[in-house]
């Protein structure tokens, strides 16, 4: 049987270790009937972190993979992402930042059982092994199990330099191991937010003025306590939460008598007039220049032979499946919440500083289980909400947002328009790029210390992610950068910067190899001439796809995008079949180079999962009228049905650098590998997303 995983709702002290289990540093504990238990830091959003990062410190340790159970990590500094310094999920970050510290753990505590056992044999340590969560002596054949070294073991100092096995030694990496969070998700016991029950906890529904800068005109408290269930009614600055026996009762209050809103004033947000904004910012600007190598404008005000183009990505919204919700219980010298959260520490930050309380008087556990994040969660706004309704009511209380709600007070992915030229010599090989980016802030919701940097250099690390770092050979560069202001909230979401930019950047290509009467696959081969694993993964592609080999049925092409992001190499192609305005998509192949692959079956759904979720970005758009959100649910903020998803081949190269990420990389070539291949197939180009805006539509 897989390793399961222990849902664990609240911890019995603040250090979360049961009396009679033993710790073994902060990360481990064992029980003396040899039951060995791994924390979690990093939130299970679907990603497979639950099984990566436990299989990389029970394979150091010598655990037994089998009898394992893995507790989700309370909210504390030992649990820290140790290349950032604070405890968040997100960012392709978690096996990159935490494979060091888990490989170090597991030594540390197998040194620790090792040297315990030889003490108690009186024999070297290194006639001892450490294996299915017994040590062993060679010599004589003597066993003792984990549990009962794990108290003499603890007395021991941990080691400063623990010997790592080699990769011969390690059993588990490389394996496809079954993921420790599916069958609960299967059989319905599995704990989301949504799911936590405590003792006399009541429900909260919420609604904000869904005006972006908006404020609420009246509510009508009276009427609404008098329906059926509502206990009581929390107003806030710019909003009302009904608080009732259940979450039914609480939403169907705010239904009956809802709350009026007034928009800003002269705040008329829409869409049309944001893109003529963005538009004149295109022009005008001013930029700030955050690459620069030669002399770009010089040789392409010079050059006859160049392409001008422009690109534009749409706002996005994270629409995760499990809406925002939170359970809170609040008293004068204590809050402590249970939420499905990216950002542990960030709540804490938060609510520490709202309610003036101690470190430790606020207690935050992360769910076990979390219906989708794509960085949404990172954030505390719906934390915030949910302990102040808590405090109001001095009950224990969980706030859950309906759709609505959700769709009204995301902090989506920024639009971006990105203006791209290029000259090319007399054979078509580009010897110069210039590129002008306009965008709002991507990070500064998530990572507030950064506002000194964007009102000093007006340049936002994650929004110019993709460009900073361009792999192509191209010649001379110039990367400019403005900072879009605007009232609508934006933040991080899955891709983050490399999404547009990249989608931009490999249209363009494909249009430059084009204009120079080149192979789209050989243009970006010359491109990337001196880049062995970009070269790696397009050879690998093009021989998964059969490249060289066009389709002999009219209107069915493949389209190829390459990208180098999140300390990943990826290459794919993608086959369409267009007829009329409708697009067919119908394969998709996909070989990439994460360094070395941890879990191959975990690795390969991220990939494949990161395709649905990169035709989503090419086909949906959240748009803005008269001030607020158009948007309200998923009727009209289509995502991918399982019809639409192509056939999913994916190959690795295990190139032994150092590890990537893979959550996030697959959803950044879809958009420009599709965009591409509709090209090929029906000669027009896409250069706005979404598809309906260039009058296309997916079958």
């Amino acid at each position: 049987m897989a390793a399961t995983m222990k849902p664990v709702l609240a911890n019995p002290d603040k250090s979360g270790i049961i009396a009679e289990d033993i710790a073994l540093g902060s990360w481990i504990k064992i029980s003396p009937d040899n039951k060995v238990t791994v924390m979690l830091s990093q939130a299970e959003i679907g990603q497979g972190i639950s099984t990566t990062l436990p299989a990389i410190l029970v394979d150091e340790l010598g655990a037994d993979w089998q009898t394992l159970s893995i507790e989700t990590a309370p909210f504390a500094p030992a649990f820290r992402n140790p290349k950032l310094n604070w405890m968040f999920t997100g960012n392709s970050e978690s096996t990159q930042s935490f494979y060091e510290l888990m490989r170090k753990t597991g030594a540390c505590a197998r040194e620790m059982l090792l040297s315990a056992a030889a003490q108690r044999w009186q024999v070297p340590v290194a006639e001892c092994t450490a294996e299915q969560s017994q040590v062993t002596h060679a010599g004589s054949g003597r066993k003792c199990s984990f549990g009962e070294l794990a108290r003499d073991a603890a007395r021991l100092p941990l080691p400063i330099s623990p010997q790592l096995k080699t990769r011969q030694q390690l059993k588990l990496m490389g394996r496809s191991l079954p993921r420790v969070d599916v069958p609960a998700k299967i059989d319905g016991s599995a704990i989301f937010g949504i799911d936590l029950q405590l003792p006399g906890m009541l429900h909260a529904a919420i609604r904000i003025c869904p005006y972006i800068g908006g404020s609420m005109k009246s509510y009508d408290a009276p009427a609404l306590k008098a329906l059926p269930g509502v206990i009581e009614v929390v107003p806030f600055p710019n909003g009302v939460a009904v608080v009732a026996h259940s979450y039914w009762q609480a939403k169907s209050a705010l239904q009956a008598c809802p709350p009026e809103f007034a928009a800003a004033a002269g705040q008329n947000l829409n869409s049309s007039q944001l893109r003529k904004d963005y538009a004149h910012a295109l022009r005008a600007g001013p930029f700030a220049t955050f690459a620069k190598e030669g002399d770009a404008a010089s040789i392409l005000s010079q050059n006859k032979k160049q392409l001008h183009a422009e690109y534009e990505n749409p706002f996005a919204a994270h629409a995760t499946m499990e809406p925002m919700n939170c359970t809170a219980v609040v008293s004068a010298d204590k809050c402590e919440i249970w939420a499905p959260t990216q950002g542990q520490e960030f709540a804490h930050v938060a609510l520490k500083s709202i309610f003036q309380l101690k470190d430790e008087q606020v207690i935050i556990h992360r769910t076990d289980a979390i219906g989708g994040g794509f960085g949404r969660r990172l954030l505390p706004d719906f934390v915030i909400q949910a302990a102040l309704i808590a405090k109001a009511i001095a009950k224990p209380v969980k706030l859950l947002w309906d759709r609505e709600e959700d769709f009204s007070h995301d902090y989506y992915r920024p639009a971006s328009m990105l203006a791209l030229d290029a000259a090319l010599d007399v054979q078509g090989w580009p010897t110069a790029i210039q590129a002008k980016l306009v965008s709002p802030t991507i990070l500064l919701p998530v990572f507030p210390p950064i506002a000194g940097m964007l009102k000093e250099k007006h340049i936002d690390p994650s929004a110019i992610e993709g460009l900073a770092e361009l792999p192509y050979e191209l010649g001379a560069k110039q990367m400019d950068f403005h900072l879009f202001e605007t009232a609508i909230p934006t933040s991080v979401m899955r891709t983050t910067g490399f999404g547009p930019n990249l989608f931009a950047i490999e249209c363009f290509i494909d249009e430059l190899a084009y204009l120079g009467k080149h192979d789209p696959l050989s243009y970006r081969q010359h491109c990337l001439r001196n880049n062995p694993r970009a070269l790696a993964v397009l050879a690998k592609v093009a021989s998964m796809s059969k490249w060289s080999k066009p389709s002999s049925k009219s209107g069915r092409a493949k389209g190829l995008a390459f990208a180098f992001a999140f300390g990943t190499y990826i290459a794919q192609v993608l086959e369409v079949e267009v007829k009329s305005n409708v697009i067919k998509v119908l394969n998709t192949w996909l070989a990439v180079d994460c360094g070395t692959v941890l879990d191959p079956g975990i690795a390969a759904a991220g990939i494949e999962g990161g395709v649905v979720f990169g035709l989503a970005y090419a086909n949906t758009a959240i748009h803005f009228n008269q001030g607020r959100c158009e948007q309200r649910n998923f009727n009209d903020y289509e995502l991918p049905y399982l019809a639409q998803t192509p056939h999913i081949a994916v190959e690795f190269i295990d190139s032994g650098a150092a590890l990537g990420g893979v959550g996030e990389v697959s959803p950044i070539t879809v958009p420009p590998a599709l965009s591409n291949a509709v090209f090929a197939a029906s000669g027009k180009r896409i250069r706005r997303l979404p598809l309906a805006e260039q009058g296309f539509k997916l079958a």
